[in-house]
């Protein structure tokens, strides 16, 4: 069975060097007739054999061992090398559909190919007792109240990822309209001063009954305010909440007496108590995914929960 692993370890090798190329042929000729119930008539897998029981001379028991073993040894790697290949294969497709190698109900596990592509900015926050899992608090709703599925979204308005996250969010909101409750929870660890500020200022619209199209807003323009000075970024929070007809001098009083810092202040709390661990993050009926991750992580728990009795 060895010849299945020497098929393809020969065949990358061949590529960059013609001198394994006959090696390869000759796998492609055993695993042929060894998957049509023939021996193996190139003799490869002996030569295999000798290869590694003479590299093995210098601790003779284990040499003999695994040249008396050979065929044995070769099914068990040939088995392993079968597996690992699928598990390879399995994960990057969950990786390609669901943004996560463990699928759509992954928990942020561990997943390798997370290392080419960062999805969350992370916090430093930590919180050492149990988990507990969020409600709404005080934060602005939309969907009935008797939804059956909540989506907790717990971001911040400077941070890239919740802003690329965005277009997922009111896909969910549209594709899912009246039949979830969806909470936007301030979460601000990017640039924290900024966040902050912006967290409150969207509090302040929600005031005069605008919340999410100054959320809204905000992302549009997030770029604008990167390097702003503290000054011109209230600036630009004041001009935004005009250009939606907000009441200037309400607006200005909320956004400078700090109205808001104590329900700014508890949705970062209740998120560290939650386990995010950056932003976005989303809670649906308390299934964690992190991440900007595409739709069909969103559909596949939503609809789960959806269908549950």
């Amino acid at each position: 069975m060895i010849c299945f692993i020497a098929l393809f370890v020969f065949a990358v090798m061949g590529i960059f060097s013609a001198k394994y190329r006959g090696y390869a042929k000759e796998s492609v000729s055993c695993v042929f007739r060894r998957i049509t119930l023939r021996p193996c008539t190139t003799g490869l897998d002996q030569k295999i054999k000798m290869k590694v029981a003479g590299k093995l001379m210098k601790l003779p028991k284990l040499a003999r061992f695994v040249y008396k073993h050979f065929e044995l040894i070769s099914w068990i790697f040939t088995i392993v090398f079968v597996v690992a290949t699928a598990y390879t294969i399995f994960s990057a497709y969950n990786f390609y559909v669901y943004g996560d190698c463990n699928g759509p109900a992954s928990n942020g596990g561990f997943c390798p190919y997370s290392a080419f592509e960062e999805t969350y900015s992370p916090t430093n926050l930590s919180y050492s007792g149990p988990p507990i899992m969020p409600d709404i608090g005080n934060a602005s709703v939309i969907g009935p109240a008797n939804a059956k599925v909540t989506v907790i979204e717990f971001g911040c308005y400077v941070c890239p990822y919740t802003k690329n996250a965005e277009p997922i969010a009111k896909q969910i909101r549209s594709q899912y309209d009246g039949k979830i409750r969806y909470v936007f929870r301030n979460f601000p660890v990017h640039r924290p001063a900024d966040a902050e500020l912006h967290a409150e200022a969207a509090l302040c619209a929600r005031d005069q009954g605008k919340f999410w199209e100054y959320h809204d807003l905000l992302f549009a323009q997030q770029d604008l305010c990167k390097n702003m000075t503290a000054e011109g970024t209230r600036d630009m929070l004041i001009n935004d909440a005009v250009q939606l007809g907000l009441n200037r001098a309400q607006f200005e009083q909320c956004l400078g007496s700090d109205k808001y810092k104590p329900e700014v202040d508890a949705d970062l709390n209740a998120g560290v108590m939650a386990g995010v661990r950056g932003t976005p993050t989303f809670f649906i009926n308390n299934r964690t995914i992190i991440g900007d991750k595409p739709l069909a992580a969103f559909t596949y728990v939503i609809d789960e929960e959806l269908n549950k009795k």
